[in-house]
């Protein structure tokens, strides 16, 4: 009698220092190694930076990579979160429009330290220099140099206090149309999909406009949801046809309950759907 294989252990949404993680791509592969992940989607934002130092990783290690990205997309009523998976870093057009987009990131850093000093808090002058143009800066990162200043005591009390929308030190960042994110990524050889759903107003009535766009999933299994919500995104996603992906959002140690590296299970049906639409099958 065969031995049943052992189903891959995987998590579809991770972000390294190459973006608003504190693991390097490497140090992410050792980790997923080391808890049994057997494939691992890098997937930072609004850069590939990272990706080839995870692949590398990934092959000494059997962890098998997936190329990502996340875009932070404009939509009527807030902002919608898309994941390209598959995507060639080395595509012209997928690698001028990030740097666009890291270029807004770093221009609203400067603004943030810049609203910060009004109300008597300086933040390093380098800030922004000590980012490599092919890393993305984020909030995250001067949430954390506010602890290191004393400011406060976490990076989510700087959020509350200082950088979350309506706070002292909140300013806006120009985003892009969700069908561009989709194109780029398809253009790029990738398949494009939702990220946490329930974060996006009105996502029901959102999904099917971008499914005609060319969205090819719906991360259903979130690190963020219970098994209700988990088990009513992949009916959704069923419905429409839809890849039903999923992974934690892991941004490295202590993190948020649910939020942990390959703290999500992803069936296996649903992992080798994607690792087939993306040419990993």
């Amino acid at each position: 009698m065969t031995r049943a294989a052992r189903p891959l252990q995987a998590d579809f949404h991770t972000h390294s220092t190459a973006s608003d993680g504190t693991l390097a791509p490497a140090e992410l592969i050792e980790e997923s190694a080391r808890r049994g992940l057997r494939v691992v989607a890098l997937t930072d934002h609004d850069t590939t930076q990272g990706v080839q130092q995870a692949v590398n990783m990934g092959r000494n290690l059997g962890v098998r990579v997936i190329a990502g990205v996340e875009f932070s997309a404009a939509i009527e009523r807030g902002e919608l979160h898309l994941l390209g998976y598959g995507v060639d870093p080395d595509n012209q057009a997928l690698a001028k429009r990030l740097s666009e987009l890291r270029e807004t990131r770093r221009t609203r850093a400067v603004s943030i330290s810049e609203r910060l000093a009004e109300v008597g808090i300086d933040l390093p002058r380098d800030l922004v220099e000590r980012m490599g143009e092919s890393e993305s800066i984020g909030r995250p990162h001067i949430a954390r140099e506010l602890v290191k200043l004393g400011v406060v005591e976490s990076v989510s009390e700087g959020f509350d206090r200082y950088l979350g929308r309506g706070k002292p030190g909140f300013v806006s960042r120009a985003l892009i149309d969700p069908e561009e994110v989709i194109q780029l990524v398809r253009g790029a050889g990738g398949v494009a999909v939702m990220a946490h759903p329930y974060s996006v107003p009105n996502f029901g009535e959102l999904v099917p406009k971008l499914v005609d766009a060319g969205l090819s999933g719906i991360e259903c299994y979130y690190g963020g949801y219970d098994i209700d919500r988990r088990l009513e995104l992949a009916s959704l996603a069923s419905d429409l046809g839809l890849l039903a992906t999923g992974g934690s959002d892991y941004h490295g140690p202590n993190a948020r309950e649910g939020r942990d590296l390959g703290a999500v299970e992803v069936p296996s049906d649903a992992v080798e759907a994607l690792l087939h639409a993306v040419g990993h099958g």
